[in-house]
Order: structure tokens, then C-alpha cells, then sequence
């Protein structure tokens, strides 16, 4: 392919950003783990490494299930293994007497990893996560940011275990204006979104929590761009029924962005991105696309009137590929675009490809 004068530059200055994520959505440490270990003897070492392999797996599959049949699948972790090394575990703030426990982390390599798992026929989520907003209704409150209980701490365990970003509104006096425990309990589509735009999330995780058979039942909606859904999470602890709606959020996540097993790859995807008007933003977008977890290569066809235009490799659906084009709020779409006209050069026009927008 012939490159255009006018990407010369551009492409000089953008090439060492093709590696780097997309850090409104990108989760780190997708791929460590850390065990509690009795000591440091080699029984005891294995059976954690198998455990972080299972916590990885988990993560990366978005299978809540994959620590079972598919990590015997996989086989022993010491082949995926990276590097390991232990840790003291932080002191307990409810024992501060009590001596510090011992932590084995692990690190396993991401290649080998998801080559083992195609191998196996799972499915592979990537570091590109949905940054979700929780609004969460209990009897006597809504949960915030600033909330230090054991609730709180449990819904950002289950969050860490599944691999997904949690944020909690402050509550101070413009959320009580904007939202009120009715409009959750009630799940008012319209108050709910209008006010979780303040936070710019991905998504919206919406629960109420009540008494229900002297335990606590659950209701949740989840409300992401282009769509709603709503479940229910039958009478139990109160801690319990709320990480359930974080551990079905994971679960309807990783159905929508991870990459199916057995999916076939698809070479020369159009997409137009419109509003590029400058270097910077050109880096950003180049990134972003390569970060992808269904892109496997960009091409760069033309830049014209603030417009550029790709040719993506895919691995998985188009569903998926959308899906994670609007993550992170880099891109937003505007539907499918004409054919572009042909360029002086007799470059090809590019037919009906996906139509995007860059936000600054």
C-alpha cells in the first residue's frame, strides 16, 4: 500500500504510541494473582500457583466457572508461570496485634496464556473493560465513594476478582439532587442516566436492596449506551445479594466484549473515524485501535478533511469489535458512512465502512 505524503510524519510520530492502552479502560494485572501461603515449601507453593492460575484464568475468561474443568484443560501453571515471589500480606485492621501473614503473587506470561486458551476453545477478554458507575440502594442509604465498610470492600473484591473497575457516586449535594433512593428502587431510566454523566462511565450498575424474608433481596438494572437489562437476586446476606449483582454484571460483560472461542478471523474491516483535526489526536486513536482485544492489525488507508480511514484485521465478531470501539468514550458511533470518494492518488474508495467520531 502506498502511503500518503500527508501520513509521513504522522505515522513517524505516532509509531512507538501503537503498544500503549487506551488507560480509560484498560485494567492492569489481568494476568497476577496473590494467594495467602502457610510458608514457603514446595507443596504448599504449588497448590497457590495452581490457585492464582484459577484467579487468572477466571479474569480472563470472564467465566466465573474457568478455574475448573478448563484450568485441568490447560494443564500444570508452572508452564505459564512468568515470575513469582512472596510477600506480606497487609495487617489486618481488625487484628492489628496479630502477626502479618505470608502472600505468594504470581504473574503468568499473557502470550502463552491466550495461546493456551485458543488452544482450548475459550473465549479471551481483554484489558479493555467497561469503567462502570454503581449506584446502589440499601434500606438505610445509597452507597458512595467514601463508604469504609465491609460492604464496600466486598463489592471491590468481587470487582478485583472479575477483573472490572467499579466507581461509587459521592453523594454530596449534587447526586441527592439529581438522584434519590425512589428513583433507584424504581429504576427511573431517565434521572439514573442524566445523573451518571457527571462520572463518565461505561456503563451504570443500578441495585436496590431490601428486606425480603428476614434476609435481603436485590433488584438490578444495567444500563450501558445502547442498552437495559434487569434481573433479580433472591433473599440472602446483604453482602452476598450485592456482590451478585457485580459478579452478573461481570458475567453479562464478558458475553458482550469477549472474544468467542472458535471465532474466525476477518481482514480489511472499513471504519471511518471522523473529527481527527490534529497529531495528537490521531496518536490517540492509532492506540487505542491497537489496544483492542479484536484487533489484530491497523492499516492506515488515507487522512482526508479530518477523517481518517482504517482497514482493521479482526479476530471475533463485528458485535465484538463495536462493542470495544466505544469503550472508554474515545469514539462514539455515527451510524454507517458512504463510500469515500477516491483520492488523487487512485487509491480505492473504502465501501461502507464503520462510522465513528473522535471526542476530545
Amino acid at each position: 500500500m502506498k502511503t500518503p505524503s500527508l501520513l509521513v510524519p504522522i505515522l513517524a510520530a505516532a509509531a512507538c504510541l501503537l503498544s500503549m492502552p487506551a488507560q480509560a479502560v484498560a485494567v492492569p494485572g489481568l494476568y497476577e494473582a496473590r494467594v495467602p501461603v502457610a510458608d514457603q515449601s514446595g507443596p504448599e507453593r504449588s497448590n497457590a500457583l495452581q490457585q492464582a492460575f484459577d484467579a487468572v484464568l477466571v479474569r480472563i475468561t470472564g467465566d466465573r466457572a474457568a478455574g475448573g474443568s478448563l484450568a485441568a484443560t490447560l494443564g500444570n501453571p508452572n508452564q505459564y508461570i512468568q515470575q513469582y515471589r512472596y510477600e506480606q500480606a497487609p495487617a489486618d485492621p481488625a487484628n492489628p496485634s496479630a502477626a502479618p501473614g505470608l502472600l505468594l503473587w504470581a504473574k503468568f506470561d499473557a502470550g502463552v496464556v491466550d495461546k493456551g486458551l485458543r488452544a482450548a476453545h475459550a473465549r479471551l477478554w481483554g484489558a479493555e473493560r467497561p469503567r462502570t458507575l454503581v449506584w446502589l440502594g440499601l434500606p438505610d442509604r445509597i452507597l458512595n465513594a467514601s463508604d469504609g465498610t465491609p460492604l464496600m470492600q466486598a463489592l471491590l473484591t468481587a470487582a478485583q476478582q472479575r477483573g472490572i473497575v467499579l466507581v461509587f457516586p459521592a453523594m454530596d449535594s449534587t447526586d441527592k439532587a439529581a438522584l434519590s433512593a425512589a428513583d433507584i428502587s424504581g429504576f427511573n431510566d431517565e434521572r439514573i442516566r442524566a445523573a451518571s454523566q457527571r462520572y463518565h462511565a461505561d456503563a451504570v450498575l443500578a441495585g436496590a436492596v431490601a428486606p425480603a424474608e428476614g434476609q435481603f433481596a436485590a433488584r438490578w438494572q444495567w444500563l450501558s449506551p445502547d442498552k437495559v437489562e434487569d434481573w433479580q437476586t433472591p433473599a440472602g446476606d446483604q453482602s452476598l445479594v450485592s456482590v451478585d449483582g457485580v459478579q452478573v454484571a461481570a458475567d453479562r460483560f464478558a458475553a458482550r466484549y469477549a472474544v468467542a472461542p472458535d471465532s474466525t478471523d476477518q481482514d480489511g474491516v472499513a471504519l471511518q473515524v471522523d473529527g481527527i483535526g490534529d497529531l495528537d489526536a490521531y496518536a490517540k486513536v492509532l492506540a487505542y485501535l491497537g489496544s483492542l482485544t479484536p484487533v489484530r492489525a491497523v492499516h492506515v488507508q488515507r487522512v482526508a478533511g479530518g477523517s481518517v480511514y482504517y482497514s482493521l484485521d479482526i479476530h471475533g465478531s463485528l458485535d465484538n469489535l463495536e462493542s470495544a470501539l466505544v469503550l472508554g468514550g474515545l469514539l462514539s458511533n455515527t451510524g454507517t458512512a458512504a463510500p469515500a470518494a477516491a483520492s488523487s492518488d487512485a487509491q480505492a474508495a473504502i465501501p461502507a465502512p464503520l462510522h465513528y467520531s473522535y471526542k476530545p
